[in-house]
This record gives C-alpha cells, structure tokens and sequence, in this order.
C-alpha cells in the first residue's frame, strides 16, 4: 500500500503533480509527533499553513533514522516539498492514503 502527496489550494485543485510514496511512509507511525501520527495508507490527512512548520520539523527528525536508500530519496523529496511550501496561506499539503479502512 501507499500514500500518495498533493500540494493544493484552498479549492482542492492540485499545484503540483502528486506523488507517491512507498515505504518512508511506514516510519511515520510511532515518530512521536503530533502531525506524522495521522499520516496512513487507510486515512486522509491534511496540513495547513499554520501546521506545515511542524510537519516538517517532524519529516526533519526522521532524517536521524537508519533509513535504506529508497526511504532516503523518498524523505528527501517530501522534505523538499514541504520546505517550499511551508507557511504559504491558502495551500495545503495534502496525504491521500491508498486502502480503505475496515
């Protein structure tokens, strides 16, 4: 499974080309932060201008961990992501998560 990443405006409509992740995502449960918990292949998730500060400072702690090449490039580019569009009003970085829930 995976969660796919949008950036979008405040209509929903998309201002980049969404993508997808397929294993950095795994390490988000249990990273003790307060935005990453609610990031999942079964759920939604949406962050503001207000909280994309934490969300990257979150995706900014995981860079400490012991990730394999493939989570690494995954991180670097949603970090990349989020640092460009961190505090900007009226975007939304937006997890879309792939499964339904049970």
């Amino acid at each position: 499974m995976s969660v796919f990443v949008s950036v979008e405006d405040q209509e929903g409509e998309p201002l980049i080309d969404v993508f997808e992740l397929d294993r950095v995502h795994k390490r988000f449960p249990g990273s003790g932060g307060v935005c990453l918990r609610f990031v999942g292949e079964s759920e939604d998730a949406s962050f503001n201008a207000l909280q994309a500060p934490l969300l990257t400072a979150e995706l900014e702690g995981l860079s400490s961990l012991a990730l394999d090449p493939a989570e690494r490039k995954e991180l670097t580019r949603l970090l990349d992501l989020c640092r460009k569009h961190v505090g900007k009003r009226h975007e939304y970085i937006r997890f879309y998560g792939e499964a339904r829930p049970e």
